[in-house]
């Protein structure tokens, strides 16, 4: 096991509304298998409008709410003294896909994925940044297999300038998928003849992460998401979002006389949702050659709470799917202290709090 060079260093999920803190302790030699403490968890709300898709629209106004979590909001919580972190680049700001180029390991060049990146992933070389890693054993000896990402230059250089006035170290920023799937996918289990969707539903925004052969395949963005179904409920029903929200935690998908109107309009939205998460599947099946069967969908982000949602989900797709454990990958055997509904928004800090608690170059997949 290779020494962490950056000690004490924390995932940090900046969310369109909400800004998620996870910071753990290796304490992996002493258990002789992986096994991590929780340190540090926090988070702090964020109001609409500072941070739209992903974008940085007052970037002084997050900067204050990261600086205050960061010192302590309870009176007897401590500040958070690491000057390394580890952040997470939004899925809808991001790309990442697995590819195949004909031609062996041994004659690949820059220059050939570059060509090939082209092909998959919509993005010009003067705004955007892209990077890769070579998977081993894949493709034969023929052919090589390519993770590559990108972002564009703008998002990741205001999130970079974000953290470095709070006089941080950033060590990485990382697409939020990997570090979903960090958290999300069982390390220890060895997923053979079978593929994974992990499906993330936040507040603003939802992804659809497609895991198979120990790698993320790709991942797409879903119209879905919390905000939405308060919306919808909102409108149906001529409340206030405060008023709807409340709505939708106790009722949820399920069907209320009283409330025809609001669950009509979930009907429809939850319709479109699973037609889309169906494409996605299709997709993968019909473009990725060496595809696995999907045999289960993990929900993640706190809109996988939503009551009837994961059973819709099964139904109609003839695929079960049911809201996962963030935390299993720590191996903790502490309780956590927070409830399984709450710690499923977790996951994306969890992922980043993984990474920047080992050697964060040597962490298995990195682009």
């Amino acid at each position: 096991m290779f020494t962490n060079p950056f000690p004490n260093a924390f995932g940090l999920d900046i969310g369109d509304l909400s800004v998620k803190l996870i910071q753990l302790r290796n304490r992996s030699l002493l258990y002789r298998e992986p096994y991590y403490e929780l340190v540090n968890i926090r988070n702090i709300s964020l109001p609409p409008g500072l941070i739209v898709n992903g974008e940085l629209q007052q970037p002084e106004e997050v900067r204050q709410r990261i600086a205050k979590m960061s010192r302590g909001m309870a009176a007897k919580q401590k500040p958070v003294r690491s000057p390394w972190v580890v952040a997470a680049l939004p899925e809808t700001q991001s790309f990442i896909k697995m590819i195949q180029i004909k031609k062996p390991l041994a004659e690949l060049i820059d220059a050939d994925i570059l060509i090939a990146a082209k092909k998959h992933i919509p993005f010009d070389e003067d705004n955007y940044y892209l990077q890769w890693q070579i998977i081993p054993n894949g493709g034969g000896q023929s052919t090589t297999n390519v993770l590559i990402g990108a972002t564009p230059k703008l998002i990741a250089d205001s999130y970079t300038y974000l953290l470095e006035s709070l006089g941080l170290g950033v060590i990485a920023l990382e697409i939020e998928a990997l570090a979903i799937t960090r958290s999300m996918i069982t390390a220890k289990k060895a997923y053979l003849d079978e593929a994974r969707v992990i499906l993330d539903i936040g507040a603003s925004r939802s992804c659809l992460i497609v895991h198979d052969h120990g790698i993320i395949q790709f991942s797409t963005s879903l119209p879905f998401s919390g905000e939405i179904i308060t919306t919808a409920i909102a409108q149906a029903l001529h409340l206030t979002n405060e008023e709807a929200e409340a709505i939708k935690l106790e009722q949820g998908l399920n069907f209320k006389q009283n409330r025809r109107n609001s669950w009509t309009a979930l009907v429809k939205l939850t319709d479109d949702f699973v037609d889309s998460i169906k494409n996605a599947i299709d997709f993968y099946y019909s473009h990725f050659p060496e595809a696995n069967r999907i045999t289960r969908i993990v929900m993640c982000g706190g809109g996988s709470n939503l009551k009837r949602l994961d059973r819709i989900i099964s139904a109609k797709l003839k695929i079960t799917a049911r809201p996962g454990n963030p935390w299993k990958n720590l191996s903790a055997t502490k309780d956590i202290g927070l409830s399984p509904e709450k710690a499923i928004s977790y996951a994306t800090a969890i992922g980043l709090g993984l990474r920047a608690a080992d050697n964060p170059f040597f962490t298995k997949y990195l682009i």
